[in-house]
């Protein structure tokens, strides 16, 4: 076990021990659920999710998965798509994992060339990604087929639709292969291709298979190295430049797409700090920049030890239909769920092989409250359900990011007496007592968790105050400028008198 996970581990112990009084764990789960206070200390808490089931392919009837690598819930009919790699095919089963199909050998359709008709069938080579869509009624299947250097589009009965290739256009570095890892559609059938040895963001391709460009790619990393370039630059020539290491932006892991059509895209190196998780609108432009989300940390806290830093690397991202977004750090094997204004709400898993732990975790998906992740050395797919506490803290949190403070008050304040140390909901009641107009309380439960919440409180109390004792103050005031007058006058009068008396003292 690495170091930084043996501190954590042991501090994390500790926490736990502490409060095993008022957080009890369950005896069937093989992990503690935790969470990052408002300074970002972990800290016990109650578990959001707890492992359903454990499936794998021959529980499906489809014979061992080997190496299962990316998923796809279709939220319309309920399937679920699997790519089982290293078997070169996709399995379809449905939400409960009750059976399977497989899908591993294509025919062209009639829609393809006469010269592409000459081949009748082929097959996948070392699938990566799976995407799958609708148009007319029809389901559309499309597969990053890595080693055959395309994304294969086709229906649900294997017959191909159309192929996505490796693009002519000049704009294409002709050193750089083909090799499509993930891939995601938008409502217009624009076609986005993830691909590892490109830099630039994804590949976009049109309905059509016309190469549009790169969309998304990732900012450069403000390092020192890229810092003394840009200085030495200013003296260089362009043939000193040229022959400069060039700073290149850290390449996009994986994707998602949500119902709006806005596309999420992650970056799994630990030496990023910047762009690992985006929400990109139809322009690439990323829409958390402008949320004031630049600065967030994703996944566990990293741990710097010795010279050497210890962080999630973030493989995977899923968005559910209420905008709550599901990372998936391979590094430490957990998942962690934001809402969707990126407020961290749960963390489950772990690295282990007891069930709810993971040794490859590869790709996660929700459906109707089920989380379902594939693990590709254990080969199988694992569900987690919610608590009840984690369905009051969805609740809650809705009620809160829709503005409704109030009705989010009473779960804020269930979720407090089960949980002392979710601090998320004392930020929730301390809202809820702001619009209120219960300042007084507001600060007592925004004072160690919102320091913007508490100063807007706390203006609004001092405020309030100076309106009930406004008259008091006044009068209060009148009173002692009356008697500061009349003081004066009164000292004044003494001096005068005693500069009378010492006046007719000399005179005689």
């Amino acid at each position: 076990m690495p170091l930084f996970k043996k501190i954590g581990a042991a501090a994390l112990a500790a926490a736990i021990t502490a409060s095993c009084l008022t957080l009890p764990a369950s005896a069937d789960e093989s992990y503690y659920g935790y969470n990052y206070n408002w300074w970002n200390d972990p800290v016990p808490s109650q578990n959001g999710y707890v492992v359903d089931r454990i499936v794998t392919g021959v529980d499906l009837g489809v014979g061992a998965l080997s190496e299962p690598n990316d998923m796809f819930v279709d939220d319309e009919t309920g399937k679920i798509y699997i790519v089982d790699s290293n078997n070169a095919r996709i399995v379809i089963t449905d939400e409960n994992l009750n059976s399977g199909t497989v899908l591993e050998t294509f025919k062209y359709s009639d829609e393809f060339t006469e010269e592409r008709s000459i081949v009748k069938k082929t097959t996948l080579d070392s699938p990566q990604g799976v995407f799958v869509t609708h148009d007319n009624d029809r389901t559309l299947i499309y597969i990053a087929d890595s080693m055959n250097s395309r994304v294969l589009a086709c229906y649900e009965d294997g017959t191909i639709f159309f192929e996505y290739t490796r693009p002519s256009n000049d704009l294409y570095d002709a050193d750089v292969s083909f090799r499509p890892d993930k891939v995601v559609v938008d409502n217009a059938l624009n076609v986005y291709v993830v691909i590892p040895s490109i830099t630039n963001g994804m590949v976009q391709f049109s309905r059509e298979g016309t190469f549009n460009g790169y969309y998304g790619a990732n900012r450069v990393e403000t390092t020192a190295e890229v810092l003394q370039n840009a200085f030495y630059s200013i003296f260089m020539n362009r043939d000193q430049m040229r022959k400069r290491a060039r700073a290149v932006a850290i390449e996009i892991a994986n994707c998602d797409i949500d119902d709006q059509g806005f596309i999420y895209t992650v970056t799994s190196s630990k030496n990023a700090d910047k762009d690992i998780l985006k929400k990109l609108n139809p322009a690439g432009e990323n829409i958390y920049l402008n949320m004031g989300f630049d600065d967030l940390l994703f996944g566990d806290v990293p741990l710097y030890y010795n010279g050497s830093s210890y962080a999630s690397t973030i493989d995977d991202v899923d968005v559910d239909q209420e905008g709550n977004v599901f990372l998936l750090d391979f590094s430490e094997k957990r998942i962690f769920q934001y809402s969707d204004q990126l407020d961290l709400e749960f963390i489950f898993g772990g690295e282990g092989n007891q069930k709810g732990l993971f040794t490859s975790p590869t790709a996660i998906e929700n459906l109707n409250g089920k989380v379902y992740v594939t693990d590709g050395r254990k080969n199988t797919i694992t569900t987690f359900k919610l608590t009840e506490f984690g369905e009051m803290v969805h609740y809650a949190v809705e009620m809160f990011n829709r503005g409704l403070y109030q009705e989010a008050k009473g779960p804020f304040e269930e979720i407090i007496l089960r949980d002392a140390n979710y601090w998320f909901a004392y930020i929730g009641l301390g809202n809820a007592y702001y619009t209120m107009g219960e300042n007084e309380t507001a600060m007592k439960y925004f004072y160690k968790n919102s320091k913007g919440g508490y100063n807007r409180a706390f203006k609004e109390y001092r405020m309030e105050m100076v309106r009930q004792y406004f008259n008091i103050f006044m009068i209060a005031v009148i009173v002692l400028i009356i008697v500061l007058v009349v003081l004066s006058k009164i000292v004044k009068a003494v001096k005068k008198k005693k500069a009378a008396a010492g006046g007719d003292g000399n005179a005689v």
